[in-house]
């Protein structure tokens, strides 16, 4: 058996990701951001999507690699 959370990589990643795209429609939504900030914030969410996607991907670690290189 499985446990709920295992902190793997693929995991933790997916959850950065969820925390900061949350953290960019809650200041949009809340604060009425506009301009360069929630831009910089969408920029650094679309980062993390590729290294959420890519990174853990390629190096093959933990639980929910589909492929590696190294």
């Amino acid at each position: 058996m499985g446990s709920y959370w295992s902190w793997d990589p693929k995991e933790t990643w997916a959850l950065i990701t969820w925390l900061v795209f949350a953290a960019y429609l809650h200041a949009r939504i809340t604060k009425g951001w506009q301009g360069r900030k929630p831009a910089l914030l969408a920029a650094s969410g679309f980062v993390v999507v590729w290294v959420c996607y890519l990174g853990v991907n390629l190096l093959g670690k933990g639980l929910h690699s589909y492929g590696w290189f190294f």
